[in-house]
């Protein structure tokens, strides 16, 4: 090899072995999130609700000093089915008027009440996602921030203009990287162009910046009007 294509020649090896990384790190990472996500919920769940029920049921049958591997999974299947119980039995008054008064009594105390509701609405919200998922499903084309752009966009819900009789449909517009935030927009039927990504496509090209994008899009159909089976 000439003397003066070695430098070249180490220099595209060490981009190559730095490019290697970056792509293992990108392999690692998303394992390793997941493990410590799960880990700390795993170790929450445990201090808050496993360990004080095994130490109690522990003391009731005088177990102290009894560290055999034997007792020990047997207080944790025991404090398991207890805290599985206790749900279930909190499930039956769920929308109930013992569920109603706690919840309004916990949004009329101030300080806490703003941090309940808050965290009652998103658990609300995911509770009634099963029955509002068909709502979700329709993605379409919107020219969103202004003419000549267009965004993904989630069909929400559907109305009718008082004063032309058209469709109007109610989308929602994800902003990017936290798709949980975004524009609720009134739209034309007419205006819209039916996308032909699914939702979780969409999701993903949404977190991701637009790096995980189909590889196609219908970006210059023709809009189409959807024939609603509605009475």
């Amino acid at each position: 090899m000439p003397e003066e294509n070695r430098p070249s020649s180490n220099i595209g090896s060490l981009r190559l072995i730095r490019n290697r990384v970056i792509q293992g790190l990108f392999v690692v990472l998303p394992f390793f999130i997941t493990y410590v996500v799960v880990k700390w919920l795993y170790d929450a769940f445990y201090s808050i609700a496993l360990s004080p029920i095994a130490w109690g049921l522990r003391w009731f049958w005088e177990l102290e000093g009894n560290d055999s591997p034997g007792v020990k999974i047997l207080l944790g299947l025991c404090a398991l089915g207890l805290v599985l119980w206790v749900l279930f039995v909190a499930g039956m008054f769920f929308r109930s008027r013992l569920h109603q008064f706690l919840d309004w009594f916990l949004n009329s105390v101030p300080g806490v009440s703003n941090i309940y509701s808050a965290v009652s609405n998103v658990f609300n919200a995911l509770s009634s996602s099963t029955d509002q998922q068909n709502k979700f499903k329709r993605v379409v084309l919107v020219q969103f921030p202004h003419p000549g752009m267009k965004a993904p966009a989630f069909v929400t819900g559907e109305c009718t203009d008082v004063d032309t009789g058209k469709k109007i449909l109610s989308v929602y517009v994800p902003t990017t990287p936290v798709p949980t935030s975004g524009y609720m927009l009134l739209v034309e039927q007419d205006d819209v162009i039916e996308l032909n990504w699914d939702l979780e496509e969409t999701l993903q090209a949404i977190v991701s910046g637009g790096i995980t994008v189909p590889e196609t899009v219908t970006y210059s159909a023709t809009p189409t009007i959807n024939i609603s089976t509605k009475p």
